[in-house]
């Protein structure tokens, strides 16, 4: 199946760092969207409260913006906590709107096998070092066995997703990692 995954950012996002979510084509016609937000923006959130939120829409760039430019909130109660045992501040808290994203057009797709990782990868623990957003919108879309099938590899082809180990934070990532088909600012 030939397909597309989208990669969006929050330039702002993590302290100036950035944010990415994604999204891709399933089989049915309709669009997957997701992200792990962490608005709560500890470095190592329990799945619970991590923010993750997942969405099928229709194939149509506007619904899709507009799932990435919702607001997402989450409520951490008092007692809740962290991945290792320690306690989370209660508090409401949001998400802020994406402001970039890149259209990544690529043949050979499996969005069953990205689903499979998706799911995965949102009852897993958040942690800034090894399983955060960067990572997760990595493993679902990359094509070593465990993904959407973006090369992760290849420079020589023009959309591929680089390896995370080579940036530091989202947006040195999406800036010099993610070859495109197309990119535009929200």
């Amino acid at each position: 199946m030939n397909g597309f995954a989208y990669v969006f950012l929050n330039r702002k996002g993590a302290g100036g760092l950035g944010h990415v979510g994604c999204a891709f084509l399933l089989r049915n016609g309709l669009v997957r969207c997701m992200s792990t937000e962490n608005q709560v923006g500890h470095p190592y959130t329990s799945a619970a409260y991590k923010g993750f939120w997942t969405q099928d829409c229709p194939n149509n760039f506007a619904s899709i913006v507009n799932l990435f430019q919702t607001r997402k909130t989450v409520v951490i109660p008092p007692g809740a906590k962290d991945k290792n045992g320690f306690n989370l501040k209660p508090g409401t808290y949001h998400s802020d709107p994406y402001t970039e994203w890149k259209r990544l057009d690529v043949q050979n797709v499996n969005p069953e096998q990205a689903t499979w990782i998706m799911n995965k990868r949102s009852g897993e623990g958040y942690s800034i070092t090894d399983r955060n957003c960067q990572n997760d919108v990595y493993d679902i879309l990359h094509d070593e066995g465990s993904g959407y099938g973006i090369t992760a590899n290849s420079f020589v082809s023009r959309i591929y997703i680089g390896w995370v180990q080579t940036a530091f934070g989202p947006n040195a990532w999406f800036d010099g990692n993610i070859g495109a088909s197309a990119h535009g600012y929200l």
